[in-house]
């Protein structure tokens, strides 16, 4: 195994540890917090306009009446993605504060593999989060998946890539300005407006369309809900999986490429050692 590789098991290693530490922040961060800010307002909100337990509006524009699938299936791109952009960077403020970040990053491995290591465990958590308020859901407003459910796996693997991008994405900013994490958490929610995971993106003002088009995530959660729930999808699925591969691997790029600029820029002017 390389160094780089070793390196990354290691930093989710310690990360996890470090999460089981503060269980009740743990559960506070990545379920009560989603429940209570996204989840219930949506689901009662959704809930009031039901006609005679069938939401007609939501089932002309997806092709499905089920208001607790369809939000289930965007509540776990929603989860992963706002935690992939906001966990780099509030991980480097945590350990700037502990005073282990120039020890850390001392180590003779790629300092990208680090960032990485860190969305391994992140990425892995947040999934666990966002399944399980998928299954909270369902058993509220009694969501009803199809045999198809098994394809949402796929379909999140190709995001992997785009979520790798974005982790380091928030890396670079954190580089860039030392306190990003209000930026960070920013994006989180502007990309869960974007991607559509509490509304159909169709509804979207023209103008932001083609913004939701450029988000992994959007065509991610699109998918998932016509493989889980049968519902129509923006394009045909053969297009959304190229759309999710191409801007997935676009991300990937950009976030590595954006870290390396940003750390060639903080060893010239010798302020990496003293982020």
């Amino acid at each position: 195994m390389s160094p780089d590789a070793r390196a990354l098991l290691a930093v989710a290693r310690k990360e996890l540890r470090v999460l089981r530490r503060y269980p009740l922040t743990l559960l506070n961060t990545m379920l009560f917090m989603p429940l209570y800010q996204l989840v219930l307002p949506v689901l009662l909100l959704g809930t009031a306009f039901l006609v005679k337990g069938r939401s007609l509006g939501m089932d002309e524009l997806t092709g499905t009446s089920d208001f607790g699938g369809w939000l289930s299936a965007g509540l776990v791109g929603a989860t992963v993605t706002g935690t992939v952009l906001s966990g780099p960077a509030q991980a480097m403020a945590s350990e700037r504060g502990l005073g282990t970040l120039e020890q850390t990053w001392a180590m003779p491995v790629s300092r990208r593999a680090l960032v990485l290591g860190l969305m391994t465990c992140m990425t892995g958590l947040s999934l666990l989060a966002g399944v399980t308020m998928a299954v909270l859901v369902s058993l509220l407003a009694g969501a009803r998946y199809g045999p198809g459910t098994v394809l949402v796996l796929p379909v999140f693997a190709a995001l992997v890539p785009g979520l790798a991008g974005m982790g380091l994405l928030s890396a670079s900013l954190s580089l860039l300005w030392r306190q990003a994490v209000g930026l960070t958490d920013n994006l989180g929610y502007v990309v869960t407006v974007l991607a559509g995971v509490t509304f159909p993106v169709a509804v979207l003002w023209d103008a932001l369309r083609p913004v939701s088009y450029l988000i992994p995530t959007t065509w991610a959660i699109d998918l998932s809900r016509r493989a889980a729930l049968g519902a129509d999808s923006l394009y045909p699925p053969a297009v959304e999986v190229c759309a999710l591969l191409a801007t997935s691997g676009l991300f990937l790029a950009g976030g590595t490429a954006l870290f390396g600029r940003m750390e060639r820029r903080m060893r010239a002017e010798g302020a990496l050692s003293q982020h």
